[in-house]
């Protein structure tokens, strides 16, 4: 077993994984307190761990637990593989068990292995067998299984995350944030998946769509892809600034409340005014006053009709006119009295 405690050159640049993620998930049911092991400790509690017992122990049980509860498994019958999640948990918690000393960690997984190995190729035993079974030399052997363990993670991640990124949604910024560090992975595993010199993960081909190079285009990120209907609003807004610029060099703009305002200050004077105009046509066609006037302005009005050749005249309505046209039959109802 040449496997080891991996590196942490990148594992700060890895970040955050946002907890409703499909990994995360799997991970975190491994970790809720159960109090139904002691079924399994006729299997666990005799298993060879000379460091660390009780907790090799535990986590022996928590194998045996996720076992009974599986199916069959079908090597690569799914991109999304739980086999290859427990694996990657067990060798992941042992490496943190064993953080002091991490030439034992493949020790550790090997004393595990035994028991679990052997459960699943007997066929007495139904619960576990022909079940998820140990993936060391497959997965685990390699120096760089964290990044191995990485990508994985990321690859049954990204649909999920593809699907709730098609548009603006809230959490959109966290999730192209994970896409966007899980991208040294594919820089890492790109030349050996291509030359076939040092280790290449096996499921690098199903993943290799999913480059983070690559897909970040297609998501809608903060500040990185705008929708339509966030571009319609600025243009909209773009468009209704260039219109004012052109009223303000063109002509005078849209009426304003103040020039309302005056609009109707004149409409209430004109209107203030009929009243004493009909008041006065009716003393100038039938009171006597109407007479003086038209006795004292005859010798005006016939000079000025003579100058203008009768246009005026012409233009102006007669009295009686005038009075039809205000009143009607008027005249015939309203008299002078003298006292």
């Amino acid at each position: 077993m040449t496997g080891g405690y991996p590196g942490t050159e990148h594992e700060e640049l890895s970040g955050h994984t946002p907890k409703e993620l499909n990994s995360e998930q799997f991970y975190q049911n491994r970790k809720i307190p159960n109090l139904n092991l002691q079924k399994y400790g006729n299997h666990c509690n005799n298993i060879y761990a000379p460091k660390k017992n009780s907790h090799m122990i535990y986590l022996c049980k928590i194998v045996l637990q996720y076992l009974e509860q599986s199916t069959q498994w079908e090597e690569n019958k799914n991109e999304y593989d739980e086999c290859i999640l427990l694996n990657y948990w067990l060798y992941d918690e042992l490496s943190k068990t064993f953080s002091h000393e991490p030439s034992y960690v493949n020790n550790a997984y090997a004393n595990i292995q035994a028991k679990w190995g052997s459960l699943v190729k007997d066929p007495y035993e139904t619960s576990y067998y022909n079940k998820c079974k140990p993936l060391f030399n497959k997965i685990l052997k390699h120096d760089d299984w964290k990044k191995g363990k990485e990508l994985y993670d990321y690859c049954i991640n990204y649909k999920y995350i593809e699907q709730m990124c098609q548009f603006q949604y809230e959490q959109c910024g966290e999730y192209c944030e994970y896409v966007k560090k899980r991208s040294y992975l594919y820089d890492h595993f790109e030349k050996p998946c291509t030359t076939e010199e040092g280790y290449c993960p096996h499921f690098y081909n199903k993943c290799r769509a999913y480059n983070p190079n690559t897909v970040l285009e297609t998501l809608k990120c903060p500040k990185q892809i705008k929708t339509p209907r966030d571009a319609a609003p600025e243009a909209s807004a773009m468009h209704h600034h260039a219109e004012q610029e052109q009223e303000q060099e063109s002509g005078p703009g849209p009426v304003s409340s103040e020039t309302s305002d005056i609009g109707t200050r004149v409409g209430h004077s004109i209107l203030g005014v009929a009243p004493v105009f009909l008041t006065a046509t009716a003393l100038y066609r039938y009171t006597p006053i109407g007479s003086w006037i038209r006795n004292f302005s005859g010798n005006t009005i016939n000079s000025i009709s003579g100058m203008d050749g009768g246009e005026i005249e012409g233009f102006l309505p007669s009295s009686h006119e005038s009075g039809d046209m205000l009143f009607g039959d008027t005249q015939n109802y309203i008299s002078y009295q003298p006292m």
